[in-house]
């Protein structure tokens, strides 16, 4: 075993004391702003929270509670991301595995074409006019199918791929399974790392979303839940003014307490696909 120079001692103190330094400046907003959802209205207004709640109670909550829309919109956004998610990963996979394969005919003239997309975007008159002729609008399914493939997601799905030595795919082929049963027992099993990091990606998207949801629905019960949050908070700006301060708590500890909501599911799930996560941020990085 080697020793550690005091160079590298040094270099792994002073790495160490950054990297802390650099995860402190990423965490407290964050607990900042679970502080100053939790805590009252008057220390809200002062702007004296820093990283404890200060009077705490959960009048902000209470207030956001009361919208029977948010359970709705709740609904509807879970159903998205539960179902975009699986659709978003399958289409992925399927759309990427054969174009990974050198031997697929046409191969190169599909991807140039899948890049057109990324330079190349339809603008909004065009959707509205497409999706109109689909029957999407005002359906929950325009939060879906028209992003079921991502096209950076493919391209880094296909990088992936394409680091799988052909030669374990040229022995299944000769233990005889088919190209289904290779892909199911051999492909997946060797691609969970990406396959779980371009869900996640897909998921934070679909929970985040809320644009297509003001454009393209009409019926407020179909809103996803950052849209109806988005109209509670509009709601309560344009209320303070207009009520007494102790009435609702203000609109910004709103906003945190919000926040919070929105984050919290994602930051639940994300401990379940951490190691998978880590491995998954590097797909392509290196080939061999």
């Amino acid at each position: 075993m080697t020793r550690r120079t005091t160079g590298e001692k040094i270099f792994g103190y002073v790495n160490g004391l950054l990297l802390i330094i650099f995860s402190i400046t990423i965490l407290y907003p964050f607990i900042n702003i679970i502080a100053i959802s939790f805590s009252s209205t008057a220390a809200a207004n002062t702007g004296s929270i820093t990283i404890f709640p200060i009077g705490f109670n959960i009048a902000a909550y209470k207030y956001l509670a009361n919208y029977s829309q948010l359970l709705t919109g709740f609904n509807v956004t879970m159903f998205v991301t539960v179902v975009g998610t699986a659709l978003n990963l399958i289409f992925t996979v399927v759309t990427a595995y054969p174009l990974s394969r050198k031997d697929l005919p046409y191969r190169k003239p599909v991807k140039f074409f899948l890049l057109l997309t990324m330079l190349f975007p339809p603008g909004i008159v065009q959707l509205y006019i497409l999706y109109i002729n689909l029957n999407l609008i005002d359906s929950i399914w325009v939060l879906i199918i028209p992003g079921l493939i991502n096209t950076f997601n493919v391209i880094v799905m296909i990088s992936f791929f394409e680091t799988i030595p052909q030669e374990i795919i040229d022995a299944s082929r000769i233990d005889g399974l088919s190209e289904i049963q290779m892909i199911f027992r051999i492909i997946f099993p060797l691609s969970m790392a990406a396959i779980s990091t371009i869900g996640l990606f897909y998921a934070v998207d679909h929970w985040n979303a809320w644009f297509n949801g003001s454009i393209f629905i009409n019926t407020k019960d179909k809103w996803p839940l950052q849209l109806v949050l988005k109209n509670i908070l509009s709601t309560t700006i344009a209320a303070d003014s207009n009520v007494d301060t102790g009435t609702i708590p203000p609109a910004y500890q709103i906003q945190m307490a919000m926040v919070f909501i929105t984050t919290l599911p994602i930051l639940l799930v994300y401990p379940f696909i951490q190691k998978y996560f880590v491995k998954g941020v590097m797909i392509g990085g290196i080939k061999g």
